[in-house]
């Protein structure tokens, strides 16, 4: 395989973990659809669009979590503003989330409970 595959083969990754369809992809490539589709049933190459789909997630959760931490700080220091309907507004809005994040907290502890009870299982 040449490096000009390898090199089309990962860009046809990206694409694929971007949501492109096989057609498009492999129109940007360079190769037809029906090759990104056989190039789709080596787990090899399913595996590399699978590590790119993951790395987008990671820089979308990442982006979400800075954007998160800037959107409590504006509803913190609204909470200071001289406006009491503006006051409310952010109290009433950090309030109506504390129950969703109870429920992600809780759901991250049972996780790393059953996460834990399957290492020990596999274990003995």
């Amino acid at each position: 395989m040449s490096v000009s595959d390898l090199d089309a083969k990962s860009r046809a990754a990206l694409l694929l973990a971007q949501g492109v369809g096989s057609d498009k992809a492999g129109e940007t490539v360079g190769v037809s659809g029906r090759t990104i589709r056989r190039w789709r049933e080596d787990p090899a190459f399913e595996g590399q669009v699978q590590d790119a789909r993951r790395a987008i997630l990671a820089e979308a959760v990442a982006a979400l979590g800075a954007a998160a931490r800037a959107a409590v700080e504006t509803l913190h220091a609204a909470l200071t503003e001289d406006s009491p309907a503006i006051r409310v507004r952010a109290a009433a809005t950090i309030l109506s989330a504390l129950p969703g994040l109870a429920e992600h907290a809780d759901l991250n502890d049972r996780i790393a409970r059953l996460e834990a009870a399957a290492t020990e299982a596999g274990a003995a």
